[in-house]
């Protein structure tokens, strides 16, 4: 893919090439990085929960609020 020069994709495609995508566990479409929820795979949530063991429960496209338990 070509970018221009003031394209802020540059940098990370630039990146990506150079370093081989080495320590990252999910690239996209395009090569760049794109953050995924373990617990259901929802790519780029808004938000992720975790617990007080630094564990994470999942995100805003698994977790959800409700008033009631069951």
């Amino acid at each position: 893919m070509i970018y221009s020069n003031d394209d802020p994709m540059a940098l990370y495609a630039m990146e990506a090439e150079r370093t081989g995508n080495y320590g990252s566990d999910y690239y996209g479409d395009e090569g760049i990085y794109t953050p995924r929820c373990p617990v259901c795979g929802a790519c780029e949530p808004e938000y992720f929960y975790m617990n007080d063991d630094e564990e994470c429960l999942g995100c805003t496209e698994c977790v959800y609020r409700t008033e009631e338990l069951f």
